[in-house]
């Protein structure tokens, strides 16, 4: 009997619910199981309770937002890759990977396979 391997966790964390939807929808369909958050505080408690195999982050957010995320994240001994997106062009940073807003679902798509190895 052959087990399927475990299916990746994407955790989504952006203030504007249709692009979770939007992302989430799309990145369900990629075969990755898909967890959302609202904003980088939210995305913690998610992290704590399952780490997921990479986070796809807006940077402007309420309470915590996106930079302060993966610096809390790192904090906590976690590498998994980044994928950021935002209006708001941040600086270069190791294992994290950018995709401007308006962005095309095939930028996103990229992006996460390239940034777990799967391209």
């Amino acid at each position: 009997m052959n087990a399927s391997p475990p299916r990746r966790l994407i955790l989504i964390v952006d203030d504007e619910s249709d692009i979770r939807d939007i992302l989430g929808d799309a990145l369900v369909d990629e075969g990755y199981r898909v967890a959302c958050a609202a904003d980088g505080q939210e995305a913690l408690e998610l992290v704590a309770a399952e780490v997921p195999d990479l986070i796809v982050s807006d940077i402007k957010m309420p309470r915590v937002h996106g930079l302060t995320l993966i610096e809390r994240v790192r904090e906590l001994g976690h590498t998994m890759p980044v994928v950021l997106i935002s209006t708001w062009t941040p600086p270069d940073r190791p294992g994290v990977q950018f995709v401007a807003k308006p962005f095309d679902l095939d930028d996103i798509t990229a992006a996460i396979e390239l940034s777990l190895g799967d391209a």
